[in-house]
């Protein structure tokens, strides 16, 4: 644009260079998303309770099933409820002794059945290597022989 000699150089009103907050909010958050899946799935499969697992556990049922059938599954299963997650529904806070707990209460409609510690922010740190494991989260090691 060409200018007489009087005239000002202004900067157009209402332009701005980069991204806007909200892109960068986003990028952000997708990384965040894209970065914890792969630790949070892990962690879930760590955290899993074969057929035989007793113990108190964590026991999470379709959202489709009542509260009636959650106990209902819970007592057929040889079990007693401790109480629920509140922030995730039906799924509750569970435990036995006999064996073959975990067992019985996915036969009885559970999507998942996880150790106690499976919502332990420790753990889950555990399993990307930035933490050592609790020493209550699985099966000890056998020592190791003296060099």
């Amino acid at each position: 644009m060409i200018r007489g000699p009087g005239e000002t150089s202004t900067p157009p009103t209402g332009v701005k260079k980069g991204l806007p907050l909200r892109a960068w909010i986003w990028a952000c958050a997708i990384l965040v998303v894209l970065t914890w899946t792969p630790v949070l799935v892990l962690h879930f499969r760590n955290m899993s309770v074969a057929g035989p697992g007793t113990g108190t556990l964590i026991a999470v049922f379709p959202p489709t099933s009542s509260t009636r059938d959650v106990f209902k599954s819970i007592a057929d299963a040889k079990g007693a409820p401790v109480g629920p997650v509140s922030w995730l529904p039906r799924t509750w806070i569970v435990q036995s002794a006999e064996a073959g707990f975990a067992g019985r209460l996915r036969e009885r409609g559970a999507w998942g059945v996880y150790y106690g510690n499976l919502l332990s922010v420790r753990q889950v740190l555990s399993c990307t290597g930035m933490v050592q494991a609790p020493p209550s989260s699985g099966p000890a090691e056998p020592p190791r022989p003296a060099s």
